[in-house]
């Protein structure tokens, strides 16, 4: 077809060339070549983005224990296929003597060594206490000294008690002067045994006192303190100034009472007696076989009566409460393998349940098997897909969708009617009246055959899904 419009045009140039030549004028008339375009409607539908791979069952804990003490194995309390919790008895080996004996003579050593390093440095820790108190306090007086001395270059009191002082002299005179008023105008002719002249004559001798006080305190806030005073307090500095010296000396004198190395050395020996206790202790904890974790017994490879070394594992334990399905998928689907992506997962034994779950992990290197390389992932299944119960055995296969977008219900068309524009921008030719328009679009998930459009379409419009083109 476009080899015979290719033919056609040459034809029309050459006619058109002859015209000119002869007439010097030509009339061209343009019209468009009508193709019959290939065209769809958008549709509503559901669109999903897997990546598909195979998987089988495994668990996250999955491990092998056994006795860290060797001996003769006395009794094993759990069969394959049972459940136990984390803490769990397994097993027990025979007790030996020579074990609690050296138990006991570790416990004896350590306490031996204690007490050593204990007499070395107790004596001496209290003196050091003793002295570096007495030391502080000292000190704490000297400052108090130093700062009453810098109060002597100055008047007794500030402004301040000065006025209050005076202040109160002159409340308490004024109260004197109407007491004695009081007494010469109702009291002095009074007889002198007489109850109330008593009284009053107690009230007037009381008011004195407080007057004397007031004054004296107010006058010797006037004052400065004298050189005797100043003298005083200087000699009482020295005094603590040569206190603290003495102190200080018996300090550091204390502080090196004691060689350093023989302090490392009984330290060393008190560590070297706890290690040699810990592993009496863990020789005998280590008689009986403890369960790690929770899980099922998966296999016990030992009987009672038979003797095993240390470290030899005998119990394999793996916690199947979680499903955990190991997932391979091709090398080119590695960006649809991501955690947190839902998964439909069939297992061959239960080919027609579809279990769900999702990506919990991704391991960071790819998996070489021959020529082909994987990516390789675990995916946790959720029990509640199950509808009823199932027993998942370690190592039953599955084949794993992994389902990187879905979006159901949404607008559809032909992934053959999208344009890419660059920049991730795309548009569609929309039939309107016949003729192809050009018009811009946002696009969701796409697939091999469909594409989602978010904007730019509604549900009935036609697409072209052929290429558009106009031929002058």
């Amino acid at each position: 077809m476009k080899r015979y419009l290719w033919v056609i045009g040459i034809v029309l140039i050459l006619g058109a060339a002859a015209f000119f030549y002869y007439q010097g004028q030509a009339q061209i008339a343009e019209e468009p070549v009508k193709e019959s375009l290939k065209t769809s409607k958008v549709r509503r539908g559901d669109i999903i983005i897997t990546a598909s791979g195979v998987g089988a069952v495994v668990t996250q804990a999955d491990i092998q224990i056994g006795f860290t003490t060797a001996g003769v194995i006395e009794e094993i309390y759990v069969k394959e296929g049972d459940v136990v919790q984390k803490g769990d008895v397994l097993a027990k080996l025979e007790m030996d003597p020579q074990l609690t004996l050296d138990l006991l003579t570790q416990k004896i050593n350590l306490i031996n060594e204690q007490e050593n390093y204990n007499n070395l440095v107790d004596n001496l820790d209290v003196d050091l206490a003793s002295a570096s108190v007495n030391y502080l306090q000292a000190q704490s007086d000297l400052e108090d000294l130093l700062t009453d001395r810098a109060s002597l270059n100055y008047r007794r009191c500030g402004d301040e008690y000065v006025l209050q002082y005076e202040a109160d002299y002159n409340t308490a005179l004024e109260i004197l002067e109407r007491l004695q008023d009081k007494f010469n105008l109702q009291y002095a002719t009074k007889d002198l045994s007489d109850p109330e002249r008593l009284q009053v004559e107690a009230d007037i001798a009381s008011a004195q006192s407080k007057v004397d006080i007031a004054y004296a305190s107010w006058q010797y806030c006037l004052t400065y303190p004298s050189q005797e005073e100043i003298a005083l307090m200087d000699a009482k500095i020295k005094i603590k100034e040569n206190e603290v010296i003495r102190w200080k000396d018996e300090v550091d004198t204390l502080q090196v009472g004691v060689d350093p190395q023989d302090i490392e050395l009984n330290q060393a020996k008190v560590a070297q007696a706890e290690a040699k206790l810990k592993i009496a202790e863990d020789n005998i904890n280590g008689l009986t076989l403890i369960a790690p974790i929770a899980g099922t017994i998966m296999n016990i490879s030992a009987v009672p009566g038979q003797t095993i070394g240390n470290n030899t594992n005998i119990i394999r334990i793996a916690d199947l409460t979680k499903p955990i399905l190991e997932v391979y998928l091709d090398e080119t689907d590695l960006d649809q393998l991501v955690v947190g992506y839902e998964t439909e997962v069939v297992f061959d034994a239960f080919d027609i349940n579809v279990f769900t779950g999702k990506v919990i992990s991704i391991t960071p290197e790819l998996v070489k098997n021959g020529n082909v390389v994987y990516a390789h992932g675990l995916v946790e299944l959720d029990p509640s897909s199950f509808g009823k119960p199932f027993n998942l055995p370690l190592g039953l296969n599955a084949s794993v969708d992994v389902i990187g977008g879905r979006s159901e219900n949404t607008l559809l068309i032909p992934i053959e009617a999208l344009r890419p524009l660059g920049d991730g921008s795309y548009a569609v030719f929309v039939v309107e009246n016949g003729t192809p328009t050009l018009r811009m679009v946002e696009v969701g998930l796409t697939d091999f055959t469909s594409a989602e459009i978010l904007s730019g379409l509604k549900v009935g419009e036609e697409v072209t899904t052929g290429i558009v083109e106009t031929v002058q």
